[in-house]
């Protein structure tokens, strides 16, 4: 949207009151055409913690573009085979974390077209405009203007950190380097400059060959001297790259100069240098490895389905600790390199990969248990909100209650799997005693009870609802169980609190099997609750996306707005042609 409006405000005939009123007809429908997206999109953004753009400010911040990165937007890839971490550490100021994007790789003969199509096509000046204030937003804390931005304009902690926007900066470098192509196909491109930047990227990959560069590098950035060196080379070799390209645009030219040969094989001679310098940086982006490593099926999985049965959405949780690095055996290195780590957290059933085997990690599935508490939560704690099994490094067998519960064992990887000593609660259950609050409780709190922790006790949100007294007897089970759809059935001789142990959010709806819907509570500060009549009920829960329905309607308006739009201009084209 900014895109197309800046494109308008700067193309658009007549008076500036008429291109004011384009652009907001514009915008409107703009917005009208996206409600689908942007109505769902509204009700997720202020419904989170990031209407308070103090509370992310830092990280927004640290996900910024590091002008030394700046460097592989001409040279790439530099710091081959160093280990990523080392690389940001020493070089970018990051302690815990490496380069977060691989590349930023564009190229001479890229950057060197977009000047040239800046500079005879004054009419695309809104790309350069656009390119450069892109790029000054990406580089964040280092830019300065990211910042004043995010402390002063409503809504802009939206957009989630800088370095995103490189992809802005992209985009209107390719644009304005297909206007260079243009240039240079009508002869308006020179020999000289390109063989300056030949020439200036050969003296660079002379001077980062030399041990004195080395030398500063390792004084200056505190780095080993290995680590130096591999940044020193690969640069050397990255710039030497840049300037054979470089020559070969500059011939390009020079036959376009001297009119040796037609412009329709030169054109074919520059897409193809600049297709295979691209490739050459950008192909290490893409990582490739056997389909087995993707698809295989992790033991400690067959562990958990071979002790309680098929595996099934919505029957087993676990917590993968977070207790150091992941391992894998040497071969695996050999065969994959760092990319081992996909294969890594497969096999600990971690959050990338454990939906696939219809198990659930619970800091996840249960997103205020993450966010609200340490990762070291207690076995106890854990067991309320049904975590079955934890998965861990061998030296938690140290520990006797882990010990006891031992499953299986993944001594490649030093992973064990090992059931909570303490009995998880089930799925869903009719509360024992449920106790009322009208306020949202403190999670802290409430697991330091003893009576919920031993699971007397559920504490659930209703500030104008009496609850029924304590239940006894009763029967629930789980008949469906989807993602947006669950379905529950309850024999119980009164009236009780069912507890269904999943996240509480907007969106979701409870109905009896008579059509009769019942109001959801948050309990145990965490998870659902509704309250069902004695004797034998269905209770549905389905999900719909918030303000979906709303944003589909907009997106329909939207396009008949469009559809009469075009057959307004079509019959205004036709009267046209009959006067003329």
């Amino acid at each position: 949207l900014l895109i197309a409006l800046l494109w308008m405000a700067t193309r658009a005939r007549g008076s500036y009151r008429e291109a004011s009123f384009s652009l907001a007809l514009t915008g409107v429908l703009t917005v009208l055409l996206a409600g689908i997206q942007l109505a769902p999109s509204w009700a997720v953004f202020t419904s989170s913690d990031r209407l308070d753009p103090a509370s992310f400010h830092e990280q927004a911040l640290y996900w910024s573009t590091h002008p030394l990165r700046l460097l592989t937007v001409l040279a790439y890839p530099v710091g081959t085979n160093a280990d990523p971490t080392d690389l940001g550490r020493f070089f970018f100021g990051y302690p815990k974390h490496g380069l977060w994007a691989e590349s930023l790789y564009l190229g001479v003969p890229v950057m060197g077209l977009a000047c040239l199509g800046a500079w005879h096509h004054r009419n695309l000046t809104v790309f350069v405009f656009l390119g450069g204030l892109a790029l000054l937003l990406a580089l964040g804390q280092y830019g300065g203007l990211y910042e004043i931005l995010y402390t002063t304009m409503p809504l802009w902690s939206a957009f989630r950190y800088p370095e995103k926007l490189m992809s802005v900066f992209t985009f209107a470098v390719a644009m304005l380097a297909g206007a260079g192509i243009d240039a240079l196909r009508a002869g308006r491109g020179h020999l000289t400059p390109w063989v300056i930047a030949a020439v200036l990227c050969l003296g660079v990959w002379f001077g980062l060959r030399t041990e004195s560069v080395v030398a500063w590098t390792t004084t200056h950035f505190r780095a080993s001297m290995t680590l130096a060196a591999r940044v020193t080379g690969s640069a050397a070799t990255a710039f030497l790259f840049s300037a054979i390209a470089a020559l070969g645009v500059s011939l390009v030219a020079a036959g376009r100069e001297r009119g040796a040969f037609r412009i329709e094989w030169l054109l074919a001679i520059l897409v193809t240098i600049i297709t295979l310098d691209l490739a050459r940086a950008n192909s290490s982006a893409y990582h490739t490895g056997p389909v087995e490593t993707a698809t295989f099926m992790p033991p400690l999985a067959k562990a958990i389905a071979a002790r309680e049965g098929e595996l099934a959405p919505g029957r087993y949780r676990l917590i993968t600790l977070r207790d150091g690095k992941f391992f894998a055996p040497e071969r695996m290195f050999r065969l994959l390199g760092h990319d081992v780590n996909s294969v890594e957290v497969r096999q600990a059933l971690d959050l990338e990969h454990n939906a696939q085997f219809h198990i659930e990690t619970v800091y996840y599935y249960l997103p205020g248990l993450k966010e609200k508490l340490p990762p070291w939560i207690g076995t106890d704690v854990a067991a309320r909100f049904n975590v079955t099994y934890y998965i861990g490094r061998h030296a938690h067998l140290d520990n006797p209650q882990y010990a006891k519960g031992i499953v299986a064992t993944l001594p490649e990887y030093d992973r064990v799997l090992f059931r909570n000593p303490v009995p998880a609660k089930p799925r869903a259950y009719l509360s024992p005693r449920p106790e009322q609050v009208a306020s949202p409780i403190d999670p802290a709190t409430l697991f330091t009870r003893p009576d919920f922790l031993s699971g007397e006790v559920d504490v659930i949100e209703t500030p104008d609802e009496t609850l029924p007294s304590t239940v006894s007897g009763g029967f629930v089970v789980i008949e469906r169980y989807a993602p947006e759809d669950v379905r529950v059935r309850v024999e119980t001789p009164q009236p009780a609190v069912l507890i269904l142990l999943d996240s509480f959010d907007k969106g979701w709806t409870a109905r009896l099997e008579t059509g009769e819907n019942v109001p959801i509570r948050r309990a145990n500060a965490l998870v659902r609750a509704v309250v069902v009549p004695a004797g034998t009920h269905v209770v549905t829960f389905a999900y719909q996306t918030p303000l979906l329905k709303a944003g589909a309607w907009a997106s329909l308006v939207g396009i008949l707005v469009c559809g009469g739009l075009l057959v307004h201009a079509h019959r205004q084209r036709r009267r046209s042609e009959s006067r003329a």
